[in-house]
């Protein structure tokens, strides 16, 4: 019986220091658990924190990104232009440089036509009635004596020999009457009044009506023959071209030449 009792204690006494021990142990780990779920909440905390800096990151990159596919499209775009253009302008110069090609070769052309048809009218202006070539000095003025010296351009020296054949060209169309002096082979003056059927012929009248006569181009000059029978028919002619005569007739008058008088 004292020997039950004695166990027994025994017993009570193993089994509180177990109790105390195993409560000693739950407590410790109840303590390493609390640490263990702070540092799991400071890792999820800074996970979040890392996450949400990392999105930002990633939206600044996204952004940055479109900006650059942005500026890279507006780039391609600027050189495919900048590239028409360059082509546009190239073709435009090739353009130029041929059609200064064309007109160098056409000036030299015209220049080459020049030469000779400037010396052949200075030397039909020699033979040209006065009235003509009261109206064509400034024109004949302009064409160059030496063509190897001139400083006038191809262009105006076109105009020139245009405005030339286009003035003779009208006074071969119309009747023309004039005053001029004639020099008469004692070196002496006189006035004559003329009239010219566009170049085919001319005819003279003194101013008092005593002598007439016939013009005529020499190779270098105007000439008139004297022929005083044609005095009133000349006056009578000259009378009706400048409208001072009312009466219409039919006039006969020759037509002289450097061989013979028809």
């Amino acid at each position: 019986m004292v020997l039950t009792r004695i166990a027994w204690r025994f017993f009570v006494k193993v089994a509180l220091w177990i109790a105390i021990q195993n409560t000693a142990l739950a407590s410790e780990r109840l303590t390493d658990a609390r640490a263990a779920v702070s540092q799991w909440v400071e890792v999820e905390k800074t996970i979040s924190q890392e996450t949400l800096a990392w999105e930002e990151k990633k939206k600044l990159l996204e952004n940055m990104i479109a900006v650059a596919q942005a500026e890279i499209a507006m780039i391609k775009t600027q050189l495919e232009e900048a590239k028409a253009s360059t082509d546009t302008t190239e073709a435009r110069r090739a353009e130029l440089v041929q059609q200064r090609d064309e007109n160098t070769q056409l000036t030299a052309t015209i220049r080459d036509f020049l030469i000779p048809f400037e010396a052949q009218l200075r030397k039909l202006a020699l033979r040209l009635p006065k009235p003509l070539m009261d109206k064509l000095n400034p024109l004949i003025e302009r064409l160059p004596k030496d063509p190897s010296e001139t400083s006038l351009g191809v262009a105006a020296r076109m105009q020139a020999v245009i405005g030339i054949m286009a003035e003779i060209q009208r006074f071969d169309k119309v009747v023309t009457t004039g005053e001029e002096l004639q020099e008469l082979p004692g070196g002496a003056t006189r006035e004559i009044y003329t009239i010219h059927f566009g170049l085919g012929a001319a005819y003279f009248v003194t101013s008092n009506g005593s002598e007439a006569g016939v013009g005529l181009p020499l190779e270098d000059s105007w000439s008139w023959k004297t022929v005083p029978d044609l005095a009133p028919s000349v006056e009578q002619a000259i009378a009706l071209a400048k409208g001072n005569s009312m009466e219409a007739g039919f006039l006969s008058l020759p037509v002289a030449t450097n061989q013979t008088d028809r």
